[in-house]
């Protein structure tokens, strides 16, 4: 039997007597009005992501209004900087590459051997480093890293670049101790 269509009902539903957040949330009670909220001061921040392909970010979609986990690995490839290192000024040899810097390429207007320093404790993404100015076999590029850091599993070794038009692309430990 459904009830007609001119009767209300009200029925009160009291929240639970007693509430707690875990982890990231946070429940709060002021003036008998429940709030239930993100605490993001719960959250580490680390330069570094030990597994980006198996860590996970919230993305919202506006337009669908969908919440989707997206691997941050996904993110960190969407957009790469490219650096033309010309030889001058912040661009000149040795260069310390920056952990944001993903494509490095060695165009520098006078002849010379450029060296590019990396600090692979402080990068996620690979670093690819090219000979731009198609001169490498007279003009080697040397690819260095942080003292007691490896680089293609040997520490310290500098990779070189010595082939005209040639590169390398290095990709970071999950550790941070060197790149392959």
């Amino acid at each position: 039997m459904t009830l007609p269509a001119n009767i209300r009902v009200n029925a009160a539903a009291p929240f639970p007597a007693q509430v707690k957040g875990a982890g990231l949330i946070v429940i709060s009670k002021t003036n008998g009005v429940w709030t239930v909220q993100t605490n993001f001061a719960a959250l580490a921040k680390t330069p570094i992501v030990a597994d980006p392909a198996n860590t996970y970010v919230l993305a919202w979609n506006a337009i669908t209004n969908a919440v989707s986990m997206v691997p941050i690995s996904t993110i960190a490839s969407a957009a790469k900087i490219t650096k033309v290192l010309t030889g001058v000024g912040v661009y000149a040899s040795p260069y310390a590459a920056l952990p944001t810097d993903d494509v490095l390429i060695v165009k520098q207007a006078v002849g010379a051997p450029f060296t590019i320093t990396v600090d692979w404790s402080q990068r996620v993404n690979p670093l690819m480093i090219a000979d731009g100015k198609g001169d490498a076999e007279v003009n080697k590029i040397t690819v260095t890293p942080s003292v007691g850091q490896s680089q293609l599993a040997v520490v310290n070794y500098s990779c070189i670049i010595e082939s005209n038009g040639g590169n390398i692309r290095l990709t970071p430990l999950p550790d941070g101790s060197g790149a392959y």
